[in-house]
């Protein structure tokens, strides 16, 4: 049987995928960071996937990381793979899920120090400024969760040349289909599950980008449209 390598691409169904993938994907408490030396294996997918892992360098590089340090002598025989999200619709979903996660935040924080009258769209902008400016800044541990979540996908799943790393790549509306193929691929008599609806982490708001605003993200994350246009199933 082969191994499998699910590299979770932030605010692209994790949680329906890693439900999807048992017993193949084992979870770990991910509250807290987990020491690789100190665990099995077995639970170094999750131990990355989880954001509040320091990888020092290779923060905004994890498929590099597992290649290097995690799976260094067997990478190449691993089916691995991720889901892309249309670029546009993850990005919007981040900015709910960053913006609505607690009136402590420091997104949130930021923009109440204004004192001006927050509204989606202005909230937006403030939004996509942050992310241009703390993009791969992973000093500050309080701006982790906000860094990793908006990390651009191609920077994740390539090495320092730009090449991809994983074995497959699905669009997230194939779902159904990429997590048929990878258990097909490690496990032929785990092919044709009856996999519940995919949790697609709907955005929350009813808020559309402005043609600017649409701009801004097709130049922050250029790769990442080429990347989803590209890919057949």
């Amino acid at each position: 049987m082969k191994k499998l390598f699910w590299l979770h691409i932030k605010k692209s169904a994790g949680q329906s995928t890693r439900k999807a993938l048992k017993p193949h994907y084992i979870e770990v408490d991910r509250s807290k960071p987990q020491s690789f030396i100190q665990s099995k294996e077995y639970e170094y997918n999750d131990i990355l996937n989880n954001y509040r892992t320091p990888l020092g360098d290779y923060q905004f590089k994890r498929s590099l990381f597992a290649k290097n340090f995690l799976f260094k002598e067997e990478w190449d025989s691993i089916f691995s793979f991720a889901f892309s999200r249309e670029p546009i619709d993850r990005c919007l979903s981040m900015f709910y899920y960053l913006f609505w996660s607690g009136l402590k935040s420091r997104f949130y924080s930021s923009l109440k120090s204004r004192k001006i009258l927050l509204n989606d769209s202005y909230a937006f902008d403030y939004f996509l400024e942050l992310i241009m400016k703390n993009q791969n800044i992973n000093s500050y541990p309080e701006n982790m969760h906000f860094t990793t979540h908006t990390n651009p996908m191609w920077n994740d799943i390539t090495d320092n040349n730009d090449n991809i790393l994983l074995s497959k790549v699905f669009r997230l509306e194939n779902f159904r289909e990429g997590i048929d193929y990878a258990l097909t691929m490690i496990d032929k008599k785990s092919s044709n599950r009856d996999l519940t609806k995919v949790n697609s982490n709907q955005r929350r708001g009813s808020f559309n980008p402005s043609i600017s605003q649409i701009k801004k993200i097709q130049k922050i994350y250029k790769k990442d449209f080429d990347l989803y246009e590209s890919i057949n199933f």
